[in-house]
């Protein structure tokens, strides 16, 4: 019984400031981000500058991007000295 009004608070919550729209609006934004990243990769492994480069996404959304794509097991990180090499997995 608890739960149940606990979830009904909650979701009015979310409607009520529009969280669960930004949300998924995010999150559909950082899924394109990661296909232009996915689709970039295609010609090989570059290194992260020139893929932000290419995409010409900011620092944010090409690091968020970079992480969905890396928790999906989709890419792969390689450092050499002080530069950091991506790659599809």
């Amino acid at each position: 019984m608890f739960n149940n009004i606990f979830f009904v608070l909650l979701r009015r919550y979310f409607y009520k400031n529009n969280l669960l729209n930004k949300t998924i609006m995010l999150s559909e934004k950082i899924g394109n981000h990661a296909g232009l990243i996915w689709t970039t990769l295609d010609g090989g492994e570059l290194n992260v500058k020139a893929v932000k480069k290419t995409t010409k996404l900011a620092e944010k959304d090409l690091n968020l991007a970079l992480g969905w794509l890396a928790r999906e097991g989709k890419i792969t990180f390689n450092q050499v000295e002080d530069e950091q090499f991506v790659s599809k997995a």
